[in-house]
This record gives structure tokens, C-alpha cells and sequence, in this order.
């Protein structure tokens, strides 16, 4: 009895099994029958929209998706409607056309031009826009799945307009653009009843197929029955009227076919903005220099994302290596580095001087690499950061739309980066972003986001730049060439041989010292003695106080004279308190107006090639140069070991640093100097009043010409502060003092190597 009812209920279970499969095959066959091969459904956001969004991508068209017809008139034919024919027109998947008034003629111009009967350039161009519609009707509804109304002074993104287009189904009758109702000064003016509007004309219109088919016949009539003098709003009157339906209600529309209404300003000024990047038109671009330079910008933009993509291939390569377990092809290696996950912990550091030092900004940069650890972002990098910035608000607002809501970047709070040389710029932003909802309850809320980013490097590439030939003077037993006068190929990091042969006055201030200024004078000796540079020397004289080797100096100089009597070298005896800038300016007063002044320390260090950047980098009239000189620390930090460091100059970071808060070196034209008011002499001592001259030259009309020199050495001497000195000069000599004392590496470990030493002492 058991077994017969649980047979029997095996056998219902099997037929309601059989039933439901039947059921589904049958409900599948009669949907591939009477549903098209395109499937189609409606994303959440084409509710608002009011557009049937496909889920698959549509048969390739060809170039026969849009037909884009441009409004233009006589006047603009070679200006503005020739600008769009060579830049955007050209990326539009399908034909752009031009229609302005009878009597227009672009036989010389090239334009794809429909001169339209009966219609002149008056404004408003109503019946040019209707009549435009009619023509695109009546040659081209079977050819083109879309149409699009667009003025000359707007850009349209081919590429994007082709994705945008493609995704949407053109057998609706569909009217696309950014809605409008009127300003308000024009509200309740234009004839619009409650809940209508019409697509704004300048950002550009879209019409389907259906709705060109819809309205062309009933043009006449639309042209008879206007309302209003605005050719966009008469426009949307007619679609709404003969094909029912409405421009697209949509806030995503505002940010695809963007207008910007400051007309003076717009896109004169950043054109790398988030707005930009995701809009399909943007207007309006009066100006055919500012188009083509939209144009520049987004042709740019195509390079950085082929880029991009390339990085991404090769992340993709690298996981299915992983998944393979195949080690890379030899010829692959790219990939391997390449296709690593961005992560802030690729590169694990083995010792304490391999870890990479982080730099914090806000508005400033503190940075562990320079001396003064505090200055203001510069412009590469608040172009870095807002590029930064702009593909994080992509990522993060990727998917927003079809939640509803979107996230608007507000301002970076603070922030960290650092340089990994064998993988790319690290960074961790505090983000302040504000949360904005438009489904439901709207609301507006600020939040902050921490973003963890690495961007990574591509590959490294190389390219080889020739200059122009030069005719470079060689000895006749020199092995680069066999001939004298031979004519080189010169390479960018080869010095051209030709320099102007500009006399350079040396004006030096000067009180005791006589072993450096013993120094400096045979560095002047084998520098420009030698090699008959052409030089003048003047050296300004104070006595000291005490122990005074005036005398030594004199008979020094002398002696120079005597062994070189072609070179101008002689002394100026001053008379009082040492002031650097009263040496500064009797040393000037010994040379004329259009004599190139170096005035230069006792202490530098200079080669042949400082000198010729000196003549180079100094203009009459326009250019003052102020190199940053590379300022040496104490050898007995750097070499703590070694009695005597050596007299070789090296330079790096363990060595010394370029003193770019230094301002007492400088070439400049004496007429130049006399000019922004001379040097204060009338400040005593150390400091000051290299700093005021400098602010002298840069309130001026001369341009200031500031770069590290690897070719001046400040050599290390002992700096003593005399507490005499105005408050501000001590404290800025005290502050050179420290600088000058170590690198950070070299300090940190001198106070490592004491706590050691202590801690062991403590022990004993």
C-alpha cells in the first residue's frame, strides 16, 4: 500500500517536471519568434530618462549611425564652420554637413555646404533649423539611424556621441539634449504648458529616426504657429506636438551636453576637468583658436588612454601567466613589472637608507629633500594631483548614475607621496567629496575618503634628439677628429664650442682670509689665467681689527699681475666697517656702464663652464642670473674617518646642497644694477643685503634667471656669527651655520653612533 502511493507520487512530481520544462521551451521558442534578434531592456535610469537602454552591442553600422547637420552662416563659412571640418567633424561615425543661407558659396572652402533655398542669415534661425530637419528628412531618414542639430560653435566628441548612441534603441521616438525651460526672466513667456520643455540648442539636439519621420511632414505647419522668437524652444514645440514626446528629463544630460554660461571665459582657462571629460558636446566655443586647442587637448587625451589601456593588457597577461603558472616569455618582460596589482607595498626595503621617505602637503609641500622644509605646491604638481584627483572622481562615480546619487570633489585636505623609482608615484590624499542624491529623498552630505594610489610607470622610452651642425675647433692630435675644424653632429649633452667673447669683471669683497683668497686665486689662475679667459679682477679691501693680512693680499695680487700683465688685476682699499654691499658697490663704480659683473665670495669654487653660462644666461636690459650655488657640508661629518677629506669637489646629496635660499652670487650688467637702484650699503656686516637686491630684480621689468650650477662650489669654512649683528641678520647666519653642518643622513647617524656610544658607557 506504501510503495503503490509513493510510486504514484513519483510519477506526479515527474509530469509537473516535464510540464514546466515543455512550458519553458515553448515560451522560448515563441520569443525568438516574435521578439527581434536585438534584446532589449530598460535599465533603471531610462525610467527618468525615458530611453530604452541595449544590453548587447548593436551590429556594426559602418559610419551610418549620425547624421550631424551644423548651422552656420555666410559670415562664419571660412572661420568657425572651416575650424569644425578639420577637427571634430572628422571623428563623427557617420556624415557631418553644413546648411546656411541661398547665397552661400564654400567652392574655395572644401565644406560639405547645403546652401538651403529660400532662407537667409537672419536671426532667429527658425526656419533655417526646420528647413535643415526637412532636408535630412527627405535625403537621408533611410540612410542614418540618428540626426543631430548642432551650431558651429560647439565641439562634439565623436567617439562619445558613437558609444552614447549606440546604447540607446533608435526604432523610439526619442528627443535627446540638455532640457530647458527658459531663464527666468523668460518664465511663464514661452508658451509652455506644465511639465513641458525642449532641448536647448546650443549644447545640441538629437532626434531618432521615428521622431525625424514624425515631424518633417508637419514642418510647415511649426513654421506657421511659432510662439516665441527662440528657435530651440519652436523646435521642441513641434517635436512634442506631432511625435509626443519631451526633451530627455535627466540630470546626467547636464553633464553630457555641457554648457557653460559665462560665454567670455568659457574654456579659455584648465581644460583637464572632470566636467570635460565626460561631457559629449561641450559649448560654446566662439573662438577657432580655443577650438582647436579643445581639439589638441582631446586628441591628448586619446594617447593617455591607449596608454592606459596598454597597462591594463599587460595586468591581464601577468594574471593569466599567474593562472597558468607560466613563467613570462623572454621577450615579455615588460610584462611581468607592468602587469603587477598597484599595491603601496611592492618595494620591501632591506635596510634603513633603501626606505622611500613619504613628503606631506597641504597647501605646502614638507619635504624631507629640501633645506627649507616648506614651500608652495608648484605648478607640476598641482597638475599631477589634479590629474590624480580626476581619475579617482571616474572611478568613484563610475557607477553613480544608475544609483542615483553622485560624488563631486571639493578639495584635497591633506595628503602624502612619494617617487618609487622602479614602480611609480605613490600617494595617500584625504579626500573632502560631497555626497549628492537625486532619487528619493535629495540631499546634499560632505564626507571624507581616504584614496591609497600608485601610478604606475610605462615603459621606459628613449629618444635621440640631433642639433644642428656646429664647427667645433679640435687640436690636430686629438683622437675625435682626424682633421682640424672637422664638422661634428653635436648631441644634446654636448656644450656647444662658440660662446661670447663678453669680458667678465670680477668684483669680490674682502677683509683678512688670505689662505681662501690664496685658494681662490689659483683656482682663478688655472681656470681662466691659463686658459686666457677673458677676465678682470677687482678686489675690494677692508682692514681687520685684528691680525690684518692686508699687506699679504696686496703683494698676492701683485704677483698675478706681474705673470699675467694682459689681465687687469687690482685692488680697491676701503676704508671703516666691512659691508659687503659698500665693497659691492665701489668695485662696481670701477668698471663702465656695459661691463658683465660677477660678483662673487671668497669662498666659491668655479669652472670654465660657469663661466660661460654666466655670458649666456645674462642680457642687457632683460635677464639677470642668480645661480644656486652648490654649498658644501663640513668634511668632518661627511667623513668622520678620514683625516683629511681631500681637495676633490664632489657633488651629491651626502656632500652638500644647492643653497637655493643663496643669493649673494650673480652675473648681471652694470647698467642693469644702477638701474633697479643698486645694492644698500648701508647695511653692515654679514647678510641682507644680497636678499634686497635680489627683491629688486624681481619687482622690476627684468626677468631673473635662477638654476642649480654644478659649476659653483661654495667651499665649507667655519661660520662664525658675530652677536652684534641685527636680530634678523644673526638669525638668518645662525640658520646658514646649521644648514651647512651635515646631511640629514650624516646627522642621523652621528646621533645613533652618540646614543650607542652612550648607551655602552652607561653599561659599563
Amino acid at each position: 500500500m506504501f510503495l503503490r502511493r509513493s510510486r504514484g507520487y513519483q510519477q506526479k512530481l515527474w509530469s509537473i517536471f516535464l510540464g514546466l520544462l515543455c512550458g519553458f521551451f515553448f515560451a522560448t521558442w515563441l520569443r525568438l519568434r516574435m521578439v527581434p534578434a536585438m534584446g532589449t531592456c530598460y535599465d533603471p535610469l531610462a525610467n527618468d530618462v525615458g530611453v530604452e537602454v541595449r544590453t548587447q552591442q548593436p551590429p556594426e553600422t559602418g559610419q551610418s549611425l549620425v547624421f550631424v547637420g551644423v548651422m552656420t552662416a555666410k559670415k562664419y563659412l571660412s572661420t568657425r564652420a572651416t575650424a569644425v571640418n578639420r577637427t571634430w567633424a572628422k571623428t563623427i561615425p557617420g556624415k557631418v554637413a553644413f546648411f546656411s543661407s541661398a547665397d552661400s558659396n564654400s567652392s574655395e572652402l572644401g565644406l560639405p555646404l547645403v546652401s538651403l533655398p529660400g532662407v537667409d542669415d537672419s536671426y532667429p534661425p527658425q526656419k533655417k533649423s526646420f528647413m535643415m530637419l526637412k532636408y535630412m528628412h527627405d535625403n537621408y531618414i533611410d540612410k542614418y539611424e540618428w540626426f543631430m542639430r548642432a551650431d558651429d560653435d560647439v565641439f562634439v566628441r565623436g567617439e562619445k556621441l558613437g558609444t552614447f548612441l549606440r546604447s540607446i534603441n533608435s526604432s523610439q521616438s526619442l528627443f535627446i539634449g540638455q532640457a530647458g525651460l527658459g531663464n527666468q526672466e523668460e518664465f511663464g513667456k514661452l508658451f509652455l504648458n506644465q511639465g513641458e520643455n525642449f532641448c536647448m540648442g546650443g549644447p545640441g539636439m538629437i532626434f531618432s529616426r521615428e521622431t525625424l519621420k514624425k515631424i518633417a511632414p508637419n514642418i510647415s505647419y511649426c513654421l506657421k504657429n511659432l510662439y516665441s522668437t527662440h528657435e530651440d524652444v519652436e523646435v521642441g514645440r513641434c517635436v512634442r506636438k506631432f511625435a509626443e514626446v519631451d526633451c530627455t528629463w535627466s540630470y546626467e544630460m547636464q553633464q553630457l551636453f555641457y554648457h557653460k554660461y559665462n560665454v567670455k571665459d568659457a574654456y579659455t582657462g584648465k581644460l583637464h576637468v572632470f566636467e570635460h571629460q565626460r561631457a559629449v558636446t561641450l559649448h560654446p566655443i566662439k573662438n577657432t583658436t580655443h577650438l582647436h586647442r579643445m581639439h589638441h587637448y582631446i586628441e591628448s587625451q586619446k594617447i593617455a588612454d591607449l596608454q592606459l589601456k596598454t597597462l591594463r593588457i599587460h595586468r591581464e597577461i601577468h594574471n593569466m601567466n599567474q593562472l597558468l603558472n607560466t613563467p613570462p616569455l623572454n621577450e615579455d618582460k615588460d610584462s611581468a613589472k607592468l602587469g603587477l596589482v598597484p599595491s603601496l607595498q611592492k618595494s620591501v626595503p632591506k635596510t634603513n637608507e633603501q626606505t622611500q621617505k613619504w613628503d606631506f602637503f597641504t597647501k605646502y609641500v614638507h619635504s624631507w629633500k629640501l633645506s627649507n622644509p616648506r614651500k608652495g605646491l608648484d605648478n607640476t604638481q598641482k597638475t599631477a594631483l589634479d590629474d590624480i584627483v580626476l581619475q579617482v572622481m571616474q572611478m568613484i562615480n563610475e557607477n553613480s548614475l544608475a544609483r542615483g546619487r553622485t560624488i563631486d570633489f571639493q578639495e584635497i585636505l591633506y595628503g602624502y607621496q612619494r617617487i618609487n623609482p622602479k614602480y611609480g608615484v605613490d600617494y595617500v590624499l584625504d579626500l573632502l567629496l560631497m555626497y549628492r542624491r537625486h532619487k528619493g529623498k535629495k540631499r546634499n552630505v560632505p564626507v571624507r575618503r581616504h584614496s591609497y594610489i600608485q601610478q604606475a610607470f610605462g615603459r621606459i622610452e628613449f629618444r635621440e634628439e640631433l642639433q644642428e651642425k656646429v664647427v667645433a675647433k679640435l687640436p690636430d692630435n686629438s683622437v675625435l677628429a682626424p682633421k682640424a675644424n672637422a664638422k661634428l653632429h653635436s648631441y644634446s649633452n654636448v656644450l656647444n664650442t662658440k660662446y661670447s667673447p663678453k669680458t667678465i669683471h670680477f668684483v669680490m669683497p674682502l677683509a683678512g682670509r688670505f689662505e681662501t683668497f690664496k685658494r681662490f686665486m689659483e683656482n682663478l689662475d688655472r681656470t681662466c689665467l691659463v686658459t686666457e679667459e677673458d677676465v678682470k679682477l677687482v678686489v675690494v679691501l677692508f682692514k681687520t681689527a685684528e691680525n690684518d693680512q692686508s699687506l699679504e693680499i696686496i703683494k698676492l695680487v701683485a704677483y698675478y699681475q706681474q705673470k699675467y700683465p694682459e689681465t687687469e688685476l687690482r685692488i680697491v682699499q676701503a676704508v671703516g666697517e666691512f659691508s659687503r654691499g659698500l665693497a659691492i658697490e665701489l668695485g662696481a663704480s670701477q668698471f663702465p656702464p656695459d661691463a658683465l659683473l660677477f660678483l662673487v665670495d671668497v669662498d666659491m669654487y668655479f669652472t670654465s663652464g660657469f663661466m660661460n653660462r654666466c655670458r649666456q644666461n645674462t642680457k642687457k636690459g632683460l635677464l639677470v642670473y642668480y645661480p644656486e650655488v652648490f654649498s658644501q657640508f663640513d668634511p668632518k661629518v661627511v667623513y668622520p674617518r678620514k683625516r683629511s677629506a681631500g681637495s676633490n669637489i664632489v657633488i651629491n646629496k651626502r656632500s652638500g646642497f644647492f643653497r637655493h635660499y643663496g643669493f649673494g652670487i650673480v652675473c648681471v650688467y652694470n647698467s642693469d644694477l644702477v638701474h633697479v637702484g643698486g645694492i644698500d650699503s648701508t647695511i653692515r656686516g654679514w647678510g641682507m643685503e644680497d636678499v634686497s637686491l635680489y627683491d629688486k630684480f624681481v619687482s622690476s621689468n627684468m626677468t631673473v634667471f635662477r638654476a642649480p650650477d654644478v659649476g659653483l662650489v661654495h667651499i665649507h669654512h667655519p661660520v662664525i656669527c658675530d652677536p652684534n649683528l641685527e636680530p634678523k641678520q644673526f638669525q638668518m647666519c645662525l640658520g646658514s651655520k646649521a644648514s651647512s653642518h651635515g646631511s640629514e643622513i650624516d646627522l642621523a647617524g652621528f646621533v645613533h653612533r652618540s646614543q650607542q656610544q652612550q648607551s655602552s658607557n652607561t653599561k659599563r
